[in-house]
């Protein structure tokens, strides 16, 4: 758990207190009359963590009464990347286990969330003899054995290869022990009967075979691990989130995945052919990028699937037939020539053709309901005489600058007719000159026309919505006196050869920090 995390939670209303003014929980009028529903502590290792863990446990001991009305409570102990839980002073783990003796003894029923986080390092993987394994388990138990109402564990970004012996509370409804790419097993200890999310990423789990999960599991995360095989697995019938992305899983074929699933997620595995594969009709979201899969002939994607991800899934699009509920696809990266044969259903909202052989737009029929239009690293040269559907509100053609050296750009923007709800238009990384005579959307809101080639724009209108223009990277735009930019415009982005002749308008909003502007370096 972050504290970013904690900030950004939408359901709650955070108040942040470092230790230094943890006292004003007692002293500030409005704070000390408040009943929080959740209490977090948060403790980062640093220079000053022996004197954070003593400051916590003696506020927490002197102020029973005051910890004891909190609602529920968690802590998150980051401890330092790389280092070796050995090589910790004696005092600072003396602080550690005081902390926790402390906050058991005045508030311990009330613990729901413990985070643990880069406790051991990658030598703990060399750990094999029975005793020193034993101890492991018993540092491991050490730092939960405590909470008998925990429903959170966070155990990431450790080393370990195992949790040997360790038992979990039957409360713990969510386990992360991913991170740390160490992890070999899911065996070793028994899982909680009531647990719902079991996130095990970023391991060296080679097998998931006979492995007993529990009758309540919802969510199952296990990418990034060394898994060869699932037709052995018995999935349980309650889950409805599968991640096992980024693994070595080369066939589908006899895979049984739970009839109520969600979402799945098998992207980044030597898969090569989907062909056949029986998918949940349960499914909202399914992503299958990024595999040496040939073709999507004879697939059948479920009808109800509202997020789809085909990125780089195949060579060619011959025989792919879209679900006809889909609202988000995307098709980057798989060799699109032409946008009307792929028979993009109307119901489609967010659709990525970036990274194709597109060469054209003219005559393509877009989706009805399109909103968001991705088609950046295709082979586009104009938008003349392309009718973009007028529900749609962004769209980008901005090349990747890191790509390889582009053939075709966009140099001209002479009689392109955008659509009247258009927010954000994308068009960094092409060949533009001059920007001349043209009324863009009164609704837009962002303008990228970043490293383009332009020299000149004039004539040019913007509605009152627009609160960000970028024009960087372009070093032979050296004025732009003839461009009225709307009050509501409040960040403006330039090539450093223009700032010396920004107009005197601009400056003066600038002075008044009305407008913030970014110079951009030329390329």
């Amino acid at each position: 758990m972050q504290l970013k995390e904690l900030r950004e939670s939408p359901d709650d209303i955070v108040t942040v207190l470092e230790l230094s003014e943890i006292n004003s929980l007692l002293t500030d009028k409005v704070l000390s009359n408040i009943r929080f529903d959740h209490l977090n502590i948060c403790i980062e290792y640093n220079d000053e963590f022996e004197n954070n863990l003593r400051g916590f446990a003696e506020f927490i001991e002197q102020n029973p009464a005051k910890i004891s009305s909190m609602g529920d409570i968690g802590y998150h102990i980051h401890f330092a990347p790389g280092k070796k839980w050995k090589d910790y002073k004696e005092y600072e783990i003396k602080e550690y286990n005081r902390f926790l003796d402390v906050l058991n003894k005045v508030a311990g029923d009330k613990v729901v969330h413990c985070s643990v986080i880069n406790k051991y390092d990658m030598d703990t993987v060399y750990i094999t003899e029975r005793n020193e394994l034993a101890k492991l388990g018993q540092e491991i138990q050490g730092d939960i054995e405590y909470w008998k109402h925990l429903k959170v564990l966070d155990y990431g970004e450790s080393s370990i290869r195992f949790l040997p012996g360790v038992q979990l509370p039957d409360s713990l409804q969510v386990l992360n022990i991913g991170g740390g790419y160490a992890l070999e097993t899911l065996t070793g200890f028994k899982m909680p009967p009531k647990l719902k999310t079991l996130l095990a990423g970023q391991g060296a789990v080679h097998s998931i075979d006979n492995i007993v999960f529990p009758a309540t599991l919802e969510s199952l995360g296990l990418e990034d691990n060394k898994i060869y095989l699932l037709n052995y697995v018995e999935f349980p019938a309650t889950l409805k989130h599968l991640d096992i992305s980024q693994n070595r899983i080369e066939s589908l074929r006899g895979v049984n995945f739970p009839e109520d699933l969600i979402s799945l997620n098998l992207g980044f595995n030597p898969i090569d052919s989907i062909k056949g594969v029986k998918f949940p009709e349960t499914l909202r979201y399914l992503e299958v990028s990024n595999i040496p899969n040939e073709s999507m002939t004879g697939v059948k994607f479920p009808d109800n699937l509202e997020v789809l991800n085909l990125q780089s899934s195949m060579t060619t699009t011959r025989g792919l037939k879209l679900p006809s509920n889909v609202k988000t696809l995307i098709l980057t990266g798989n060799g699109v020539n032409s946008i009307n044969p792929l028979k993009l259903p109307n119901s489609v909202e967010i659709l990525y053709l970036n990274d194709n052989n597109i060469k054209t737009l003219n005559k393509v029929q877009f989706p009805t309901a399109l909103k968001e239009l991705y088609l950046g690293d295709n082979m586009i040269t104009t938008l003349k005489n392309v009718t973009l559907p007028p529900t749609l509100e962004i769209l980008d053609l901005q090349n990747d600058p890191d790509a390889e050296e582009h053939e075709k750009y966009i140099t001209t923007l002479k009689d392109v007719v955008f659509p009247p709800n258009l927010k954000v238009l994308k068009l960094g990384y092409h060949s533009i000159k001059i920007i001349e005579s043209i009324d863009f959307p009164y609704s837009l809101t962002s303008l990228y026309l970043s490293y383009n080639d332009l020299k000149l724009i004039r004539g040019v209108r913007f509605g009152n919505y627009l609160k960000l223009l970028d024009l960087s990277g372009n070093p032979e735009l050296t004025n732009i006196d003839n461009l009225v930019l709307p009050e509501s415009l409040a960040e403006l982005r330039v090539p450093v050869e223009l700032i010396p002749n920004l107009p005197a308008y601009i400056i003066d909003r600038a002075n008044k920090k009305q407008l913030l502007i970014k110079k951009g370096f030329s390329p």
